[in-house]
């Protein structure tokens, strides 16, 4: 199973520091972009087509939710790619059906 993760190059890019700096720079752009777009296209729509002032905070709302459904899909995308495929499922308890005593006369 190891050769195989070194095989692809997961194991290396996961080791990787630069590849960690790199995924936390992306998600800060992911976050930070969306959010400053809109804003600024907001208010540049407002100001160009003398739109009324309360689609400000539509623009904003609009931005959030962009920046959550584009960080969420990535970090969905991270988690199938470097995610662990064959993690043990956990066993259920079991135990001795005598020990319930509280049926017993």
């Amino acid at each position: 199973m190891a050769e195989e993760k070194e095989k692809d190059g997961t194991a290396e890019k996961r080791d990787n520091p630069f590849s960690v700096y790199a995924v936390a720079s992306q998600i800060g752009f992911m976050v930070i972009l969306p959010l400053l777009l809109f804003i600024w296209g907001g208010a540049w729509l407002i100001k160009s087509f003398s739109l009324p002032g309360w689609l400000m905070p539509v623009f904003i709302a609009l931005g959030i939710i962009t920046m959550i459904s584009s960080v969420g899909s990535y970090l969905l995308k991270l988690t199938k790619k470097y995610g662990k495929t064959n993690v043990p499922k956990m066993s259920e308890l079991h135990h001795d059906t005598r020990d319930h005593d509280y049926y017993e006369d």
